[in-house]
């Protein structure tokens, strides 16, 4: 049985990334390729690329698999970074069950890592990066879907709604989508 908590950080790590694809299949496809000028890793293609192809890797060291088979496309379209999302979420979801000792020494291109220090980084990085995402499409003018962990809470694991957002909304995921530009 997966510690509670670790299932729990996995779930929303899945749940972000794929409600940021979600969003940003709503925009027009020229958004995949802006970026700023500064702070950010580079193009939102890059960097959900970067980020899901990382995820990936990371898996696939805390599974004690070699880096043979992740895929990184050189200019990957929105339905190959969904489906690169789909396989990190697979994965995650098996591994999860799996996890070695997090005091487990693992030979990476730069040296020795814990697994504790590979998994932590799996999410952080993805955290990080899905900052960056959501920095470039605000810079554009884009009002960004509500991805971070109290959302999560709130629309996936049915916490308190908060009073400032105002009534309680009939149906969640109706106000969140509308919110968010989901909605059809």
């Amino acid at each position: 049985m997966p510690d509670p908590y670790v299932a729990r950080l996995l779930d929303y790590n899945v749940w972000a990334n794929r409600e940021l694809l979600r969003f940003v299949a709503t925009l027009p496809e020229t958004a995949l390729d802006a970026t700023t000028t500064a702070g950010v890793f580079g193009t939102v293609r890059q960097t959900l690329e970067h980020m899901l192809s990382s995820e990936l890797l990371y898996e696939r060291y805390l599974e004690r698999l070699s880096r043979e088979g992740v895929i990184r496309p050189e200019h990957p379209s929105l339905p190959e970074l969904q489906a690169i999302a789909a396989a990190s979420a697979t994965n995650l979801s098996r591994i999860v069950n799996a996890l070695p000792d997090p005091a487990e020494k693992m030979q990476l291109r730069d040296g020795l890592r814990s697994a504790g220090t590979i998994f932590v980084q799996l999410l952080s990085h993805s955290a990080e990066h899905r900052t960056h995402v959501c920095t470039i499409l605000g810079s554009l003018g884009h009002r960004l879907p509500e991805l971070d962990s109290w959302s999560h809470g709130i629309f996936v694991n049915g916490d308190d709604w908060p009073e400032e957002w105002g009534e309680e909304p009939a149906d969640r995921m109706v106000w969140y989508e509308a919110r968010s530009g989901l909605a059809p």
